[in-house]
C-alpha cells in the first residue's frame, strides 16, 4: 500500500455512498456514527477530551497537548490538515510517518471493509470514523498518557463523539454549517452540545452569547455534568498585542498565572489559551508555569493568523465566516494595515458574502479564488451575487492567478479561505 492509497482508503466508504445521497441532505438524515460506536468506545483505554465549536478548535488542541506535554505523552488528532494527511495525528506534536500511517490503516483496513461491505450501498463509515479509529490504535502503541480530538462540524452525528472521553471542551459557537448542521442557531447549539455525554467530569466552555449558554447550560443539567465557563471561571485578562504574538495573564478561579506569551495573533488566541489552560489545571498534578510557559511559546498553528511574507506583507488565515472576520479585522488595527488586497477563497455553500461584507472596509480591492481541491464548490456565480450587493470583486480560476493579481497592486495582502486554499498558498511559499 502507498501513502496515497492509504488516505484514498479513508474516503472510500463515503465516496460510494455519496453517489447515492443528496448534496443537500442534513447530517441528521445521512450521517451513521453508530456503526463505528463499539469500534471506537471500546478501544478507549486512555484519558481523553474531545473539542467541539464554531472556530479555534484546532488552535484550542494545539495549545491542551503543548500544555499537557508538560507532563505527559500526548496524543492529538485534528482536521483538516494544511499541506500533508500526516498532520492530523500526533504524538507530542511529531506527526505521524508516512510508514506508520500507511502500517495502522493496513491494521484496520479488513475490519472497516467488512463491516463497509455490510451496510446499504447509500449508506458510509464516516471518514472521521476511520481517521478516528486509525489515532485511537496508533496513540496506543505510542503508549499516550492523555489523547486529544477535534470534533469535525458538530458532534451529535460525529464519529469523534464515540470515543469516551472524560472531559469537553466547547469553544464559541455561531451560525455556521447551515446545510449540514441546521438552519437555525439553536440547532447548531443543540447538535454541539452533545459532545456532553453524561460520562465528562467536566466541561469547559469558551465566551458564548446567552442564548448559546443557555443551551449549553441546559444539557449538562439534564445530565449532571459541571461546567466551568469562560469569564466566570476562568479568562484572559490584560491582553497585550507584542512582536511576538499575544501576552497576557491568565486567571482561573481568583488565581493568577501571570505574563503567557503565545506566538499568535489576535485576542481569540488568548481566549483559547485560557480555555486551554482551564482544562489542564485539572489534568496536570504538578503545574510547572516555567515548562509550560515554555512549551506554549513553540506553538506553530499555520494557517491561523500566519504571516507568510513582508514583501509584500502576506497574511493567511482559515476564516470562513462573517463572524471570525473581527478578529481579521484587530489584527490589521494592531498592525496599522489600514487597507489591503483582500483574497478571499471560499466554497458556494459557505459564508462568502458575509466574508467579503465585513472585509470590505479594509479592502483596497477583493480578489476571489477557487481551490482545486474536486470536493468543493467554487463557481464565478459568486461575482455575480456579489455584485448585486454592491460589492465589486475580481474573479480568479486559481490561487496563483489570484496571488499574481494581489502583487501588481502593491499593497499588503490578507488570504481568507478554505483549508484546501490555505494548504495551496502554503506550498507555493514553502
Amino acid at each position: 500500500m502507498t501513502k496515497q492509497q492509504a488516505e484514498d482508503f479513508v474516503y472510500k466508504s463515503y465516496l460510494k455512498a455519496s453517489k447515492y445521497q443528496s448534496y443537500h441532505t442534513k447530517d441528521s438524515e445521512k450521517r451513521r456514527n453508530d456503526l463505528t460506536f463499539d469500534l471506537l468506545y471500546e478501544k478507549s483505554k486512555t484519558p481523553c477530551t474531545v473539542i467541539t465549536g464554531s472556530k479555534g478548535k484546532g488552535s484550542v488542541a494545539n495549545m491542551i497537548s503543548q500544555i499537557l506535554q508538560s507532563e505527559y505523552t500526548v496524543g492529538l488528532m485534528t482536521s483538516p490538515h494544511i499541506v500533508d494527511f500526516c498532520e492530523r495525528f500526533q504524538v507530542n506534536s511529531v506527526k505521524i510517518s508516512d510508514e506508520d500511517f500507511i502500517k495502522n490503516i493496513s491494521l484496520i483496513q479488513d475490519e472497516i471493509d467488512t463491516l463497509d461491505s455490510s451496510i446499504p450501498k447509500n449508506v458510509c463509515i464516516s471518514p472521521m470514523g476511520i481517521q478516528a479509529y486509525l489515532a485511537l490504535n496508533y496513540f496506543e502503541s505510542c503508549n499516550t498518557g492523555f489523547n486529544i480530538f477535534e470534533c469535525g462540524k458538530g458532534a451529535k452525528f460525529d464519529d469523534i463523539n464515540n470515543i469516551k472521553h472524560d472531559y469537553a471542551v466547547i469553544n464559541s459557537i455561531f451560525l455556521e454549517h447551515t446545510r449540514e448542521l441546521g438552519e437555525t442557531l439553536e440547532e447548531i447549539v443543540e447538535d454541539k452540545s452533545h459532545v456532553i455525554t453524561g460520562e465528562q467530569r467536566c466541561v469547559y466552555v469558551a465566551e458564548q452569547t446567552p442564548k448559546v449558554l443557555e443551551i449549553i447550560q441546559n444539557r449538562a443539567n439534564h445530565l449532571n455534568v459541571p461546567l466551568k465557563i469562560y469569564g466566570t471561571d476562568f479568562y484572559a485578562d490584560n491582553i497585550q498585542y507584542t512582536n511576538e504574538g499575544m501576552l497576557f495573564d491568565i486567571i482561573i478561579e481568583g488565581q493568577v498565572y501571570p505574563n503567557i506569551l503565545i506566538p499568535l495573533l489576535g485576542e481569540h488566541q488568548a481566549k483559547n489559551c485560557a480555555l486551554a489552560f482551564a482544562l489542564c489545571r485539572d489534568i496536570l498534578n504538578n503545574l510547572d508555569l516555567n515548562r509550560i510557559k515554555n512549551n506554549l511559546s513553540k506553538i506553530n498553528w499555520p494557517g491561523r493568523m500566519e504571516v507568510i511574507s513582508n514583501e509584500p506583507f502576506t497574511l493567511l488565515d482559515a476564516c470562513i465566516n462573517s463572524a471570525a472576520c473581527d478578529n481579521v479585522i484587530k489584527v490589521l488595527d494592531y498592525l496599522n494595515l489600514d487597507f489591503a488586497t483582500i483574497i478571499v477563497g471560499i466554497p458556494d455553500d459557505k459564508d462568502y458574502q458575509g466574508v467579503v461584507k465585513a472585509m470590505e472596509k479594509k479592502s483596497s480591492s477583493i480578489i476571489l479564488t477557487k481551490s482545486q481541491n474536486p470536493h468543493y464548490i467554487f463557481t464565478q456565480n459568486q461575482q455575480y451575487e456579489l455584485q448585486k450587493m454592491g460589492l465589486k470583486t475580481f474573479w480568479t480560476e486559481s490561487v496563483p492567478e489570484a496571488l499574481c493579481l494581489a502583487k501588481e497592486k502593491n499593497d499588503p495582502i490578507v488570504i481568507l479561505g478554505t483549508t484546501s486554499v490555505i494548504a495551496e498558498v502554503k506550498k507555493l511559499y514553502a
